[in-house]
């Protein structure tokens, strides 16, 4: 990695954006207002976008946390692994990262896992299924699979 900001990252990934239709009832975008007091006394304060990602975007960050690895990934320990995955997927997640936030997140993994585990949240939500307005609207799945039994009439 070599001292590379977070920015830098986000440049091993290497792919255009598409732009993808916005849900007004689930944004893809969410600002992040941080305030965070850097390892050398400096506080810093700032508005971070995290945008979910489409499917190039994920794919990018399957390709940065390869590059990142430089090893076969069951090579790595599950503690590096995890931050490497940290490390990709903020830097293609988030958006607007301010100067301290591009220098302090490859760095500090406090920073880096909770801005993670925001970005994180922020997907969960985004994908949740929802059942609607009122309280009688039941959660269901957004996904429905059933298994298709053979019988002899299906097999012939």
């Amino acid at each position: 990695m070599g001292g590379a900001g977070i920015n830098g990252i986000r440049e091993m990934g290497d792919v255009k954006k598409e732009g993808v239709k916005e849900d007004p009832l689930r944004p893809r975008e969410q600002g992040l207002h941080v305030q965070y007091a850097a390892p050398d006394g400096q506080s810093h304060e700032g508005t971070l976008l995290s945008k979910i990602m489409n499917n190039d975007e994920r794919l990018e960050v399957n390709r940065i946390a390869a590059r990142l690895a430089g090893v076969s990934w069951a090579q790595l320990p599950s503690p590096q692994a995890a931050r490497i995955w940290a490390l990709a997927t903020v830097s293609v997640q988030l958006r607007d990262i301010p100067g301290w936030a591009d220098k302090w997140l490859p760095e500090d993994d406090t920073l880096l896992f909770i801005l993670f585990g925001e970005c994180e949240k922020h997907a969960s939500e985004f994908f949740r299924p929802s059942g609607g307005e009122g309280e009688k609207s039941k959660a269901t799945s957004r996904v429905r699979v059933a298994p298709v039994v053979a019988t002899s009439a299906t097999t012939e």
